[in-house]
């Protein structure tokens, strides 16, 4: 197998995904926060993120130290008071994240669960809010990366906006590729990564809100840690984090945005990435796998396949000899039994996408499996009973 022996392993996941080698420089100098370079950096961050969500003058980019599930339950949190109560929709593991996270912290919620392998539907949607009247917030996963799946924040908004609800979206997989326009959808609070679609370093969250919102909630926070409100406050007056801040991934996720910026922006990063995923699942198909989703419904942000279905497959062992080849794709299934993922963001050539398809091939060929996906196995029960 073909392989650029310089090139650094490359990362087909949906997170932590491979950078670039100016984000990468960014982050090799050693900085105190307070620094002016350091506060001009935030500063300037915090504005490029709230353009690309048409929230200058509306809302307000709060930096949160740690992964994205982190900002999550910082939202959760903050934003729905005493007495306030949750909608939680989940059709995949990070929607149930969000459930476990509001049973920990002894949220009140009520769950709405629908299928992996397509988007909830309106009537779904409206039955949840019309059966429970006392719901005052609504959260959803924009992108499930444990299948791919793309949820209609926009249906769902503008149920939230005719029931009078918040809502409030993890677009962690998403933001810097997906366009999503807050002040059009009434967003109340978003959620995004540094790393993802950005390509900035993990361990920086983002939160994108309504200031009047954040205003409102002052107060709600039962956690010090996870204060939005106080985060914000704080920042904003300072320039400053309330506590240690991740200086060097501050500093790569500011490199990463200005990198956003030059190739386009979030248009541009969506076609690259929708460029990686039709390469991806083009040759998979050719090769006789059958995707998971339907091509209406998914984000070109991971493919999710069905095993191949044949008595020599192993997924440990095509997972090994891919990193062996320099491929890292992700170690196991989140959504549906009998799949795996292949990310298609990062700081990914189409070329990557290609050269790893012929991976699996190589592996698959030296494993002694013949058959690449399911398809072909219906096929032939199909024969056996025709006979």
């Amino acid at each position: 197998m073909e392989h650029d022996a310089k090139h650094k392993p490359w990362l087909l996941i949906p997170g932590p995904v491979s950078i670039c080698d100016a984000v990468h420089r960014a982050m090799l100098e050693d900085h105190s926060a307070g620094e002016p370079e350091m506060i001009a950096a935030l500063r300037a961050a915090r504005g490029y993120l709230a353009e690309l969500a048409n929230a200058v003058g509306w809302g307000t980019a709060i930096p949160f130290p740690g992964s994205a599930t982190y900002a999550n339950e910082a939202v959760i949190r903050t934003f729905v008071p005493q007495g306030g109560r949750l909608l939680v929709h989940t059709n995949g593991a990070y929607g149930d994240w969000l459930v476990a996270m509001c049973r920990r912290m002894e949220m009140p919620h009520e769950v709405l669960r629908t299928a992996p392998a397509r988007p909830p539907s309106h009537d779904e949607f409206c039955r949840a809010l019309t059966v429970n009247s006392d719901i005052t917030h609504v959260m959803m996963v924009h992108v499930e990366t444990s299948s791919g799946l793309i949820n209609p924040i926009e249906m769902v908004a503008e149920l939230c906006r005719s029931h009078r609800k918040a809502l409030l979206v993890d677009a962690v997989a998403s933001f810097g590729a997906l366009p999503i326009d807050m002040r059009k959808l009434n967003i109340e609070a978003l959620v995004l990564s540094s790393n993802k679609c950005v390509e900035g370093p993990p361990g920086l969250a983002w939160v994108i809100c309504d200031r009047a919102a954040l205003d409102r909630s002052a107060g709600n926070a039962s956690s010090l840690s996870f204060d939005l409100w106080d985060q914000h406050e704080t920042v904003d007056r300072t320039g400053c984090f309330r506590f240690t801040p991740p200086t060097h991934a501050i500093r790569g996720a500011y490199a990463a945005l200005q990198v956003h910026q030059e190739e386009g922006g979030s248009a541009a990063r969506l076609r690259r990435y929708r460029t990686n995923w039709l390469r991806l699942v083009g040759d998979m198909r050719r090769l006789g796998f059958e995707s998971l989703l339907a091509d209406a419904h998914a984000a070109p942000i991971v493919a999710t396949f069905h095993e191949p279905h044949d008595e020599h497959y192993d997924f440990r062992k095509m997972y090994d000899g891919m990193a062996a080849n320099g491929f890292i794709i992700v170690p196991g299934r989140l959504a549906v039994p009998d799949t795996f993922r292949i990310g298609c963001i990062g700081a990914l050539p189409e070329q990557a996408m290609s050269l790893a398809v012929r991976t699996i091939r190589d592996v698959l060929n030296d494993m002694g499996v013949r058959r690449f996906g399911p398809l072909e196995r219906r096929q032939a029960e199909t024969a056996e009973q025709l006979m």
